[in-house]
């Protein structure tokens, strides 16, 4: 089965698969340094990741990432592939609430779906009311929604 997750706590790392689609894990923080993480050569002494380290060992480790100050814009920039002076569709408005229009803003899972992998988003979401769910995800568990437009979000 191919399945993606897509997840706001830890570093970013791909899993693949050696004789299919390779499976992708894409996990995504803020907040989050390579200091704090075992698998970077900069994380501190005293940090010990092995399970993430395992991941990163079998995958791919990004080194140099562009990111805003606002969890919101980081989010949008990591799920279109745009910077964040490109995002022309996404308004912030009360936060963690925004709004974006997925026809101009379209999201990476709405591409993977279409080449036949599932996908999911675990974690916390502040990109508005809107999760994607259906849509974007396949399964979506959102930690500060009970549901995504009125349906049972997973």
């Amino acid at each position: 089965m191919r399945l993606t997750v897509f997840s706001f706590f830890s570093l970013c790392s791909f899993i693949w698969a050696r004789d299919e689609q390779p499976n992708i894990l894409y996990i995504f923080t803020d907040d989050q340094s390579v200091r704090s993480v075992s698998a970077y050569e900069k994380a501190r002494s005293w940090v010990s990741t092995p399970n993430i380290d395992r991941l990163a060992k079998s995958g791919v480790r990004f080194t140099q990432c562009y990111t805003g100050t606002w969890c919101q814009p980081s989010r949008a920039s990591a799920l279109t592939g745009l910077l964040q002076h490109r995002l022309d569709s996404i308004k912030v408005t009360k936060y963690p609430m925004a709004s974006y229009d997925p026809k101009k803003l379209p999201f990476f899972p709405s591409v993977l779906q279409k080449n036949g992998y599932e996908t999911a988003c675990i974690g916390k979401w502040h990109l508005g009311e809107d999760v994607g769910h259906g849509r974007d995800w396949d399964y979506s568990v959102i930690w500060d929604r009970g549901s995504a437009n009125g349906r049972k979000n997973c």
